[in-house]
């Protein structure tokens, strides 16, 4: 066989198997409906797909008009992913399955430490050798390891830049160290991006093409996925969307201009506010605690309708709102999926967000393609392995034929 026809052949395998990851199930009639292939040829894909273990039989599709129809998956056993999501909290170490189930899962904590970058790696190795073990898979199973990281990064070099809340990222060639420590592939994306990843091939972004993630934590940050694949930017360097500018008199941010999203509605800068709203109310019960607040605090405060958190929550919302429309105005996304811990802790957030948007937004829209993240906290391990799943069907499953 020659390299055109065997080419040919792996792109009509991966495109069975696209479909199917992007649907979770597929009959052989779906199959050849939505790739144009022949009936025939989808059955013989699958049949090579399954005597390779890719694919399995799921279950039968009755039907109330003719025959009943055998539904396809991926199989979730063929291969395995290492998951490594660091922010500055925490860091997540997590063995995935190819159907995206986190099968075992190890938390380094991070607040209020200060670890060398040989420390660090040290860590991170010895939680990884704890999932694997408990994950049970063979050493061969293991596709590769994805890691999300706070950026800015380098992506050719693989290295970590300058993350502000994490300094003992900074200028850490951790692809390159990892990939010689482990013997796996390596693959390091920025945080929000492979999150956005992990949302558009999760339910919510199942059916579309282009998905925009909007990060809202303690610092703002985006993510974006275009025809399928991460837009990472000509350098790499996309998605600082908590640096936009949303008032040009507005307080300084880290970054040094003034009136950036993140400065005006991320977690920091909430509780920035609300300590300084507390100065004034001496009478407050969180006034003692002022200097020492948590994120945690300000939740539990708006919950309770304090009158003093609730305005300053809602206004971040509203700002949110405004660069939710403006993402919408200048991409048009088919979706945009909003997460992080604000979305989380301040559940009415949700609403003034979305309905700020809608009322901004230049095309006649009612805010369905707005939605919360579905993945909640687990959407960073999830993702990282989306990052070596992707990889896996679009280039590694040439391999497997190589070798057979």
């Amino acid at each position: 066989m020659d390299d055109h026809q065997t080419q040919l052949k792996n792109i009509n395998r991966r495109t069975v198997l696209n479909y199917i990851r992007k649907h979770t199930h597929a009959t052989k009639a779906g199959l050849a409906s939505a790739t144009g292939f022949t009936f025939a040829a989808v059955k013989k894909i699958l049949d090579e797909l399954e005597n390779q273990g890719l694919v399995r039989f799921a279950c039968i599709e009755k039907k109330a008009v003719g025959r009943n129809s055998a539904m396809y998956e991926i199989n979730p056993d063929f291969g395995y992913m290492i998951s490594l999501y660091m922010n500055r909290k925490e860091i997540h170490v997590a063995v995935v399955n190819l159907g995206r189930k986190i099968v075992a899962r190890r938390r380094i904590p991070m607040e209020n430490r200060c670890l060398s970058q040989k420390e660090l790696i040290e860590q991170l190795l010895d939680s990884v050798q704890e999932v694997m073990k408990e994950a049970g898979a063979a050493r061969e199973k293991y596709v590769g390891v994805g890691i999300g990281v706070p950026g800015p990064i380098d992506m050719e070099q693989g290295m970590v830049l300058t993350p502000p809340n994490m300094p003992m990222l900074h200028y850490l060639p951790l692809r390159d160290i990892l990939q010689s420590r482990l013997g796996l592939p390596v693959y390091l994306h920025k945080d929000t991006n492979v999150i956005a990843l992990g949302e558009f091939w999760n339910e919510e972004g199942r059916g579309s093409e282009s998905l925009f993630y909007l990060d809202v934590d303690m610092g703002i940050g985006s993510g974006m996925i275009t025809n399928g694949k991460i837009n990472a930017g000509a350098e790499g360097k996309a998605g600082e969307f908590g640096h936009v500018t949303i008032d040009l008199n507005g307080p300084v941010c880290k970054c040094g201009n003034r009136g950036c999203l993140e400065a005006m509605a991320s977690g920091i800068a909430v509780l920035r506010d609300f300590k300084a709203e507390l100065e004034k109310h001496p009478n407050h019960p969180l006034y003692p605690r002022r200097e020492c607040l948590e994120i945690g605090d300000l939740a539990q405060a708006y919950r309770d309708k304090d009158m003093i958190a609730v305005p300053i929550i809602n206004r971040a919302a509203f700002y949110v709102g405004i660069g939710v429309a403006n993402v919408i105005n200048l991409l048009d996304p088919e979706k945009v999926v909003l997460g992080g811990l604000f979305l989380r802790d301040f559940e009415s957030s949700y609403e003034i967000i979305t309905n700020v948007a809608v009322q901004r937004m230049m095309k006649n829209g009612n805010g369905r393609n707005i939605v919360k993240s579905q993945l909640g906290a687990d959407a960073g391990v999830i993702g990282c392995a989306e990052v070596v799943i992707d990889r896996f069907f679009q280039e590694a499953v040439n391999g497997i034929w190589a070798k057979n």
